[in-house]
């Protein structure tokens, strides 16, 4: 842990695992749940070595008859979130467990610690029980980078749209997604 002197900054990461779901078909119960914030069972865990949050939208720029602009329309917002990390285990066979990669359009719930004052809440807002903050994801993207003299590491990239973020429910199970959408039930 880091100790601070002087100034006040914010060091560090605050999210502290993922959850993959694997969507098979838009019924929950089908989904396959892979949870990488734990070294539990016979997988590893995704250690987060760099995060990043760009919010963005789409926007249509209204114009007089002279193409001077009068203003603007902002809609479809969003937020893209890119993680770093690598995967560990307490064993090697766990840590190999871990080293696959997201496919593109599985759902990604994206822990926060859940006390107040730890969390991103532009991250994860929403509480599970008293056990962890999320917000539920689409996986975008996804890199696996290897090197003769350095660990493997993911950079992995989510996306959610603000107008299209589940509300029902304690976690992502409550939602349903297909390859194209994600919508709440």
């Amino acid at each position: 842990m880091a100790v601070q002197k002087g100034l006040g900054v914010v060091f560090g990461i605050s999210s502290t695992g993922i959850i993959l779901k694997t969507v098979a078909s838009t019924s929950a119960s089908s989904w396959t749940n892979s949870d990488h914030s734990t070294s539990s069972g016979s997988k590893g865990k995704w250690r987060f070595t760099g995060q990043s949050l760009t919010k963005g939208g789409e926007t249509v720029q209204l114009r007089d008859e002279n193409g001077a602009t009068l203003g603007q329309v902002i809609y479809d917002k969003n937020q893209e979130l890119s993680l770093t990390c690598y995967p560990s285990g307490s064993t090697l066979a766990k840590a190999q467990a871990a080293n696959v990669l997201p496919a593109i359009g599985d759902r990604a719930v994206v822990k926060e610690p859940h006390g107040a004052n730890t969390y991103d809440g532009d991250v994860g807002s929403k509480a599970q029980g008293s056990s962890y903050r999320y917000n539920n994801y689409i996986v975008t993207g996804a890199a696996k980078s290897k090197s003769q003299t350095d660990i493997v590491s993911f950079d992995v990239t989510l996306q959610r749209f603000d107008s299209n973020n589940e509300t029902n429910g304690d976690d992502a199970s409550s939602a349903v997604q297909d390859s194209n959408t994600i919508t709440a039930n």
